[in-house]
């Protein structure tokens, strides 16, 4: 069985980024599926990152485009995602790294009839050292709105809906966009290797749990619009696996 789905276009939003950039492109030149296109988005950095990765990042499959106002991670995704033709899209995170089968796992996949992929993944902070995993070869829409497992997503890869999905300007735009992604595919395969070193910055905005547990609830009042048991019943599952995951891997 060929594994050659076509070209992987690859989108990676950069914002003083230049200690981790390099490691992260590293990874995909170093993978072992080889079609592949990076869309690096500069997002107006403030230090030298956008000097820096013209210099050090000259393989031909790489596109750097510059943002001309900072728009955030978001909108700076979407970016990625008008310049990019293909078919097959990928997200890595400039602080993120891939190991080399993931995207030769991930088009194997693609190319056997599945739609949607992601992978186990690595997650470290200062204080926490895991790999993430799960159980069962396919994560359903209803278990990933209840968060019994938290997709990082610079292990997600997945083929393009006819009418396309963007990124939409809230807090846990990811999930939304993830969401939008279950709505279409039902599922997702999840392959059961770890594929991505997933790093949590300190000062990420997602650490902030109080902020993070009201944008949230905003996107589950967006999702189930007037039904508020749906609501409460999904956003009591958010906490509930919020605190079993942060107890499992702290």
């Amino acid at each position: 069985m060929t594994n050659h789905v076509g070209t992987v276009g690859i989108v990676m939003p950069m914002y003083n980024a230049r200690k981790t950039v390099l490691r992260a492109v590293e990874s995909i030149v170093n993978q072992t599926y080889k079609d592949w296109h990076l869309y690096l988005i500069n997002d107006q950095s403030t230090d030298d990152s956008l000097a820096f990765v013209r210099e050090h990042c000259t393989d031909a499959r790489i596109t750097i485009l510059s943002n001309e106002v900072n728009l955030g991670a978001a909108e700076t995704r979407n970016v990625g995602l008008r310049a990019a033709k293909e078919e097959i899209i990928a997200f890595l995170d400039s602080d993120d790294e891939w190991h080399a089968e993931k995207l030769a796992e991930q088009t194997a996949a693609i190319a056997a009839g599945d739609d949607f992929v992601i992978t186990h993944y690595h997650y470290k902070t200062k204080s926490a050292d895991h790999d993430i995993l799960y159980s069962k070869p396919y994560l359903q829409q209803e278990n990933f709105v209840k968060k019994q497992y938290r997709v990082c997503f610079s292990s997600v890869c997945f083929r393009r809906p006819p009418q396309g999905i963007f990124f939409q300007r809230k807090g846990h735009e990811d999930f939304l966009f993830l969401y939008e992604l279950f709505l279409r595919y039902k599922q997702a395969r999840v392959i059961q290797k770890t594929l991505v070193n997933y790093y949590e910055l300190g000062d990420s905005l997602s650490r902030n749990k109080n902020k993070a547990a009201k944008w949230h609830l905003e996107l589950l009042r967006i999702i189930y619009k007037n039904n508020p048991l749906k609501i409460y019943y999904y956003y009591t599952w958010y906490m509930v696996n919020g605190v079993l995951f942060a107890l499992k891997h702290r």
